[in-house]
């Protein structure tokens, strides 16, 4: 499993490639749960989400060898466009698997920024096995979205930005779908600061991290639409589950309907536009579903959204 010494490597090979997000206090929201509520933006990253942080961290980890053969993932949009950019910018070709059913905004994304795009199947199930066959066939080096341990070293840095900013956190909330962010940021948080707290959220209907550490084992669900879009995963990785079960303080599920008005919130207030992933967090602060600390930070994971989905929700709720 990485540690401490993993996630400060990654933060001095990745920093002169992201942006150090700022973390922003929302008087607004705070005021609503009686409480220090602080927001640590990355939907303002560069390429829109935190993926970027592990992606840079793997690649510029590679050897000249291995740069020169180029480097394959899957991925249904944020890790793609993450891997793309990263590739494009260090000189790296760069191989994409996309389910058919991807955002198209995403697609685009990946396009623009120089990946090769494959679309492929309906999920995971179908884009994982087609991304080994290129790594096999080309000779690739593949990067995996959430059990890579450069990938969760670089999301990792989040935390360590996190209490750089605020070092007597209480409560950090952080958005859940194969594990790979909360198991970098866990580590970095709970090895530098034991006792805040680590609470990982996902949509009711995509719980496979909350099921998995109540049953004590990886447990894989029934995949179904979320309008979560980057927390579909039907299984957490075996790494990422080793290190949400020593680390992760509590898991919390939230409705569509929650995601949705913490979403819309979050746009009203700040300004700021982000995905319903991101909007996750906000929406298990809202519910009341765990103590609040006197500071808490919500993870605003991404910010590239399905523009026809949040079209829907503001017709919903307006």
């Amino acid at each position: 499993m990485i540690n401490l010494h993993d996630i400060w490597d990654a933060k001095k090979r990745v920093s002169n490639y992201i942006h150090h997000t700022q973390m922003l206090h929302s008087a607004s929201i705070s005021r609503m749960v009686g409480a220090g509520v602080y927001l640590k933006c990355e939907n303002l990253q560069k390429t829109g989400s935190f993926k970027v942080r592990g992606a840079f961290n793997h690649i510029l980890s590679l050897t000249g060898e291995q740069k020169k053969a180029g480097v394959v993932c899957y991925s249904n949009g944020n890790h793609a466009q993450a891997v793309s950019y990263a590739a494009s910018l260090l000189g790296v070709e760069a191989w994409v698997v996309m389910p058919e059913t991807a955002v198209p905004e995403k697609v685009a994304a990946c396009k623009e920024y120089g990946g090769h795009i494959i679309l492929h199947g309906k999920s995971g199930a179908d884009t994982y096995p087609k991304s080994i066959e290129l790594m096999t066939e080309k000779g690739l080096a593949y990067i995996d979205p959430c059990e890579d341990e450069k990938i969760m070293a670089g999301q990792g840095t989040i935390g360590l930005e996190m209490l750089e900013a605020l070092p007597d956190a209480d409560v950090i909330y952080v958005p859940v779908g194969g594990g790979g962010l909360i198991s970098g940021i866990a580590t970095a948080v709970k090895e530098l600061s034991p006792k805040t707290k680590v609470i990982g959220v996902e949509p009711e209907r995509m719980n496979c991290m909350s099921a998995s550490m109540a049953a004590g084992r990886i447990v894989k669900i029934e995949r179904k639409s979320s309008i979560a879009d980057g927390l579909s995963g039907d299984a957490p990785g075996i790494n990422a589950f080793g290190i949400a079960s020593k680390y992760v303080d509590d898991m919390i599920t939230v409705s569509e309907d929650e995601i949705a008005r913490a979403t819309l919130l979050v746009m009203q207030r700040t300004k700021m536009f982000i995905e319903p992933s991101a909007g996750a967090t906000v929406a298990a602060l809202l519910s009341s579903r765990s103590a609040l600390g006197k500071k808490n930070i919500c993870l605003l994971s991404g910010g590239n959204a399905n523009l026809k989905v949040l079209a829907e929700l503001f017709s919903k709720n307006n």
